[in-house]
């Protein structure tokens, strides 16, 4: 799990309607959603088989003679939420296609040989040291490093505060696609009510 993330089973029909709801709010000039209530993520769904054929994942993903991997992919997933809604910092096995469809995501990028540029060193490939991965309950590929609040590192995550590799940074807007190379440390908030589709493949 990700930090405080918790899961619940909610019919689609009624996850559209709270999707227009959270949106008729934002532009009728409303209070976006607030801090106190809680945003309802459609995170890492399987895409339904019946919109596969919608998509046009990119042939590579699928065929090795690109010799851009073993040309296996492994599964193609939805993202669908509120503007606000965020994946926290983490790294994926795989390599990754993000793919935005409707809205506005911002992706903060790190590369995975990255270490700790001003001090402390990285203990792992994937630097693990400076995002201290695994650590308050994280999953081992998961950091508790919030890395939009510089206030908390100098306390709680001195290493990353010290020694943490600067972000690359992208904006995706509808029909952009971010390649993520394996094991790169990644965070992402939906800048708008979003929709995207990541293909993971080996």
């Amino acid at each position: 799990s990700f930090g405080s993330v918790r899961r619940a089973e909610v019919a689609f029909g009624d996850y559209l309607s709270y999707l227009e709801m959270a949106e008729d709010r934002r532009l009728g000039g409303g209070d976006h959603i607030g801090e106190d209530e809680e945003l309802a993520y459609l995170a890492q769904n399987d895409v339904p088989p019946a919109l596969l054929s919608d998509l046009e994942v990119p042939e590579f993903c699928d065929d090795s003679s690109y010799g851009l991997g073993e040309g296996r992919r492994y599964s193609t997933m939805l993202w669908l939420g509120p503007e606000g809604t965020v994946s926290p910092l983490h790294h994926d096995p795989m390599d990754n296609l993000l793919m935005q469809i409707v809205g506005r995501k911002r992706v903060l990028l790190y590369p995975r040989t990255a270490g700790s540029a001003r001090g402390g060193g990285a203990s792992s490939a994937t630097g693990g040291d400076w995002a201290y991965a695994g650590h308050d309950g994280t999953q081992k590929n998961a950091s508790p490093v919030d890395v939009e609040d510089p206030a908390s590192w100098a306390g709680r995550y001195p290493r990353f505060a010290e020694g943490g590799p600067r972000p690359l940074e992208a904006v995706l807007e509808p029909g952009d696609v971010l390649y993520i190379p394996s094991r790169w440390w990644h965070h992402v908030r939906s800048l708008s009510m979003s929709l995207s589709v990541n293909v993971w493949w080996r």
